[in-house]
């Protein structure tokens, strides 16, 4: 007896699907399916087609490769090599400036001594100062003219010359002042905005964050010059009359911002 048409259809198709089997696929790995969604993406953005390289296969992955560089800049704070290299700049700073002021205000060879110190003087805004406070203002101006000279090109944005910074009274958290917005409050005469705020002579700080300090420089020039140079008390009618430089400057900016005072005779201390 000869079997139905059909059982033979059956038999055919079981056959055939048994040697076909199931596709078998391997797993794709994280990195294959990042890199297929990433060409994907390219495939449908005509941008990529101007890029070339990585950029061209992973666009996305280039970018956040360069704002992650761009942050860990941003926070590199400075090595020990770069503050010895600072520390004698200031230093040579100090030296240079104490000798230029002598030179200019004193004459050829001019020292200085405690009756010379003592003299009275009238200074370029008409005002009666000891010959001390004279000096020790053009020697301050000149010494951060050196400074800037000194670092203003390799170190920009990494580094401060009298950065103002205020402590709001309220919050206890310390702001920086911008400089254009301070200059402008001089020319003002708006003098009670800068009221109870400090400003240190050098900072080093993260770059472009004067809030991230890391250590603060202030020259001193004592007069006579063998003097120690050593932090200074806020006079009366300061609202921080009696208490002491470093710890007004330690109050604003942290405890672990290392202070150190810089002097010709000295140096870095």
């Amino acid at each position: 007896m000869t079997p139905p048409r059909w059982l033979w259809w059956l038999c055919c198709l079981l056959l055939w699907t048994a040697c076909a089997g199931p596709e078998v696929r391997r797993p794709r790995s994280y990195s294959q399916a990042t890199m297929d969604s990433a060409t994907a993406g390219c495939l449908r953005n005509p941008a990529c087609a101007s890029q070339v390289g990585q950029d061209a296969i992973l666009p996305w992955l280039s970018r956040a490769t360069a704002r992650a560089g761009q942050a860990a800049a941003m926070m590199r704070l400075w090595d020990a090599a770069e503050v010895a290299r600072v520390e004698r700049v200031l230093m040579e700073c100090a030296k240079q400036a104490n000798f230029d002021v002598n030179e200019r205000l004193l004459g050829p060879g001019g020292r200085t001594s405690p009756a010379v110190c003592r003299e009275k003087v009238v200074d370029a805004n008409g005002r009666e100062v000891t010959r001390a406070m004279q000096l020790g203002e053009a020697k301050h101006a000149a010494a951060l003219e050196c400074v800037q000279r000194a670092l203003g090109v390799t170190d920009e944005g990494r580094f401060s010359l009298e950065p103002r910074y205020l402590r709001d009274a309220k919050t206890g958290r310390t702001r920086w002042l911008d400089s254009k917005e301070v200059a402008q409050w001089l020319r003002d005469g708006l003098f009670h905005l800068l009221t109870g705020s400090i400003a240190p002579d050098v900072v080093l700080h993260a770059l472009g964050n004067p809030l991230k300090v890391q250590r603060i420089y202030d020259f001193k020039f004592p007069c006579p010059v063998d003097k120690p140079a050593v932090w200074s008390p806020y006079p009366p009618g300061s609202p921080y009359a009696g208490r002491w430089q470093d710890e007004v400057y330690r109050e604003h900016l942290g405890n672990d911002v290392v202070l150190k005072t810089v002097s010709p005779n000295f140096g870095v201390n």
